[in-house]
Parts: structure tokens; C-alpha cells; sequence
């Protein structure tokens, strides 16, 4: 297996923009090639028994101020917050080369999951974040589920609820039974009455007022 080069920052920089204006078959093709011919994956290092991030072509996205770096990711796809380690708490940081607070080091945990969003557990409870650092779903709740086309299901003291994660829409804990119909919509049971959330995540009857998800960009 050939091993991948090493992208300049010029390449870096012009792959970046590529990706954002390419329309045409031609243009992913030459994506794809420069995709198979260099490493374009962010790198943990570490400096002074610190841990920050660098991307593909060694520039620094967080300083090594950590005691520990979670999931980085191909530079394309890297999120704008990544989560660190710091006496035994994390938190969420920018990669934006000065590592600038996100959340506070709070959280025991905290997961990557698909669709761009952060499992948060604190105190037994968890939560949601956006890749953002932006907080969907505070973490208080018994569970909360990755999500699928942007909907995400939590509970809490025995009832469900949902998140429209990238509106910042949520319910309330309050229903029996709850599913995405189809990786669709949201079909709820509340006392007994089956239903379904709509736009603005209250409950309706109406099926065709039902809620459908939106995948991230």
C-alpha cells in the first residue's frame, strides 16, 4: 500500500475551497484524487506532556493545553468543537487554532456519534450537543438516543420526548411510546392517543402535519 503524502498548507487551503464550490461530476472526481493521494486526517499531538490538535498539513487547530484530545476527523469533515480532557472533566473547544471554550469542564463523558452531534453524560445524566458546541438537549435526562435524520429521542423519569436537533426545537418528557416512523417522522403515544409531533414540536392527530427531519450539512 503506497503510503498517503502530506498536503502543503497552499493544497490544504485549496482543497477547502474546492470542496465548498464543486458542482460538477468532474469536480468530485478531482476531490476523490487528491482524497486518495494525501493524508487528510487531523493529528493529536502532543508538546510539553499536553495534547491539542493539528490539521493535515501540521497547522494548529487547539494548542496541546490538555490532559487528553477525543475524536478528530478527515479535515473536511471535522466538526468546529472537539472535546477535551482537563483534571478529570471535559469540555467542548473550537478548533479554530486558539481552542476557545465551547462548554465548560463539566461532563464525565462526552461520545461522537453520527450526524455531528455529542453525547454528553454528567452526574449519571446525559445530553446533547451539536458539533457547534451548542447544547440541544441539557444533559438531564435517563437517556438520550444518536440521532437520525435530525431527530433524536431522549426519556426521562419513565417518559419519552424529542429533539429537532438543528432547529433547537424539543419537547417535553411526556409520552408513552415514541418512534421515527420510517426514519421519517415523529409518530407519539400520549395517554393513550396516538399521534405526531409537528414543525413546531407540538402534538397533532394529523399526519400530514407530522414533523419530518432534516440530515446535517
Amino acid at each position: 500500500m503506497t503510503e498517503k503524502k502530506i498536503p502543503t498548507v497552499e493544497q490544504l487551503n485549496d482543497f477547502r475551497q474546492q470542496i465548498k464550490t464543486a458542482v460538477t461530476s468532474s469536480d468530485y472526481d478531482k476531490l476523490n484524487a487528491f482524497i486518495e493521494e494525501y493524508d487528510l486526517y487531523t493529528k493529536v499531538f502532543e508538546e510539553n506532556g499536553k495534547m491539542g490538535v493539528k490539521d493535515a498539513a501540521g497547522q494548529i487547530l487547539v494548542p496541546a493545553e490538555f490532559d487528553e484530545v477525543g475524536y478528530t476527523f478527515m479535515d473536511h469533515f471535522k466538526p468546529h468543537a472537539v472535546p477535551v480532557l482537563r483534571d478529570g472533566k471535559f469540555a467542548l473547544v473550537a478548533q479554530d487554532g486558539k481552542g476557545t471554550m465551547l462548554s465548560g469542564f463539566e461532563y464525565d463523558e462526552i461520545h461522537y456519534t453520527t450526524e455531528c452531534c455529542y453525547i454528553l453524560v454528567k452526574d449519571g445524566k446525559k445530553g446533547m450537543a451539536l458539533s457547534s458546541g451548542t447544547v440541544v438537549i441539557p444533559a438531564q435526562m435517563d437517556q438520550v438516543y444518536t440521532p437520525f435524520n435530525g431527530l433524536a429521542s431522549f426519556e426521562k423519569d419513565g417518559k419519552s420526548g424529542f429533539s429537532m436537533v438543528y432547529e433547537g426545537i424539543n419537547t417535553e418528557a411526556i409520552y408513552d411510546d415514541c418512534d421515527i416512523e420510517g426514519d421519517t417522522y415523529l409518530e407519539v403515544v400520549k395517554d393513550g392517543v396516538k399521534g405526531f409531533i409537528d414543525s413546531n414540536g407540538a402534538f397533532t392527530t394529523e399526519e400530514d402535519e407530522a414533523y419530518f427531519g432534516t440530515f446535517c450539512d
